[in-house]
């Protein structure tokens, strides 16, 4: 419904962009009553870019019924800190070293004998591809989440880790 010819507003809260004369006093996306609004003009910065740009697009997965020794064996041979946990071939969780550390070795557990069913952080939290950047970082903040899974029409496509975040977050404060 937006006119070439028309403003842009941000809400400065949660990033939602009006086409409008001016902007609205309440924020239909997060309900803010929104004191003061950005003009946004068409200058993006990385931190709008969607996760897809800078998602690892490879996941490693390992099945819901395998050892917490069988993981830890894919993850180094693999070079990887973490490994989604698939139930007929969809990801329903996920394992980190932190998770072997807190979960295995902190409690002196065999790892051979702890089912990842038994240790993985579930329910997966997602954002899709399209998701702005700024956004999945801040759920990663609110959630104290390290790696979001990414989906396409609710399909698994890939991960976006808070180190590729902290990257794009880096970049966008560059000076051109």
């Amino acid at each position: 419904m937006g006119c070439k010819n028309l403003p842009k507003w941000k809400c400065y809260r949660c990033g939602e962009i009006y086409d409008q004369e001016s902007p609205p006093d309440i924020c239909t996306r997060c309900n803010a009553q929104v004191s003061f609004w950005i003009d946004w003009t068409e200058a993006k910065s990385p931190l709008d870019d969607p996760v897809s740009k800078y998602m690892e697009r490879e996941l490693v997965t390992i099945g819901i019924n395998k050892s917490a020794w069988d993981a830890a064996k894919l993850m180094r041979d693999r070079g990887v800190g973490s490994v989604f946990v698939t139930q007929d071939d969809e990801p329903v969780g996920i394992v980190t070293e932190r998770d072997m550390l807190y979960k295995i070795v902190a409690e002196d557990l065999p790892a051979a004998h702890v089912l990842l069913r038994k240790i993985m952080s579930s329910p997966l939290v997602s954002v899709s591809e399209d998701t702005p950047v700024r956004k999945a970082i801040q759920i990663m903040q609110d959630k104290g989440f390290r790696r979001l899974l990414v989906t396409r029409e609710g399909k698994a496509t890939g991960m976006i880790t808070q180190y590729d975040l902290a990257a794009v977050a880096l970049k966008s404060t560059e000076v051109a």
